[in-house]
């Protein structure tokens, strides 16, 4: 209610472009879809009259590939994308560069900087942890290196590499070296001795989830918001913030190149900042949202869930995307020959 109260002011004080009668949005479907329609979708709706269109049957891949064939007419006007895919949608030329200092992005201000990027701004984000049973390990790990550990044989769950998260466990191992992120031998050499240890590869999340609620698995990787949906499952387990530091995993929006609705995409894009709208996220998801205002509206129970301490936000390990989204072929391939033993 507040974000759209907020919109409409802005809407009413300004000149603005010509109405258009709707904006066409490319995003996930299910929950996802459901909160952006709640949170965001609604409120634009309310304030401004333009029918927002979700496109839900893309994946994140596809879209970008739509918004490529469409850039001599674009039918689109904004993309949510994790941020592994961002850099292969601004290598493709399909984002508008923000507009920082555009008039109608007003809860900028109020966005953690890390955040916001050159094409595109953080919505919500999370941090990717160790994730293990307190019932069944002897002793609790501390950092990703604690992997590695003989206790965890064969009941070890990693993302496999068609995951969206499959080629991290590269950085991870060099990190768990103490190396740099980016060094792939490091990396590879700690893949190599990981395959030993005969780890169960989840092709997905709800996968990990599940081989640690039915204690086929007692140690994994996953995000510290979706531990609290294993914890919901009444699974004895906790999140470990890794001392190597956690890795950000953050998901956003960007406007589509050449949309024909620059100034009304760029108040949509507004409001999916807006505090008040990102709430939604932390109930159905229990993320925490880009906006350093959002965490004092929540119930007491989801201001824990969500909250990171300072430290461990300055502590937050942001890979290098674009490095990585240009080494995914080389890497997967190279991962599939170290997983089949070659």
């Amino acid at each position: 209610m507040a974000a759209g109260t907020a919109l409409g002011a802005q809407v009413k004080g300004a000149a603005g472009a010509a109405k258009p009668e709707q904006l066409v949005v490319m995003t996930w479907g299910g929950l996802w879809g459901d909160s952006v329609r709640k949170g965001v979708d609604a409120a634009f709706e309310k304030a401004t009259g333009i029918k927002v269109v979700q496109d839900r049957g893309s994946s994140p891949v596809e879209r970008i590939t739509k918004l490529k064939v469409n850039l001599g007419n674009q039918i689109f006007d904004l993309v949510q994308l994790h941020d592994g895919l961002f850099p292969l949608a601004v290598k493709q030329g399909v984002l508008e560069p923000i507009n920082k200092k555009s008039s109608h992005l007003t809860n900028l201000k109020d966005v953690y900087p890390e955040f916001i990027h050159e094409h595109w701004i953080v919505q919500i984000f999370s941090a990717l942890g160790i994730i293990y049973n307190t019932k069944l390990v002897k002793k609790p790990p501390v950092g990703f290196a604690d992997l590695w550990s003989e206790e965890f044989k064969g009941r070890i769950v990693l993302p496999e590499v068609s995951h969206s998260i499959g080629t991290y466990i590269i950085p991870i191992g060099a990190m768990a070296q103490g190396k740099d992120p980016k060094d792939a031998e490091a990396g590879f050499e700690m893949l190599k001795r990981m395959v030993a240890l005969r780890p169960i590869w989840a092709k997905d999340t709800d996968t990990i989830m599940n081989s640690l609620k039915n204690e086929e698995a007692v140690v994994g990787l996953l995000y510290k918001s979706q531990t609290y949906t294993v914890l919901g499952w009444g699974a004895p387990v906790a999140w470990v913030y890794p001392k190597e530091g956690a890795i950000s995993i953050t998901w956003g929006t960007g406007i589509a190149k050449n949309t024909k609705n620059l100034e009304w995409a760029e108040r949509y894009l507004n409001l999916t900042l807006d505090a008040e709208a990102q709430t939604h996220f932390t109930h159905a998801f229990n993320y925490p949202g880009s906006n350093r205002k959002m965490i004092d509206l929540l119930p007491p129970e989801l201001q824990q869930r969500a909250r990171f301490a300072p430290e461990e936000l300055k502590r937050l390990v942001q890979l290098d995307h674009g490095f990585m989204s240009d080494k995914r072929a080389e890497w997967t391939e190279r991962w599939n020959r170290v997983v089949a033993g070659g």
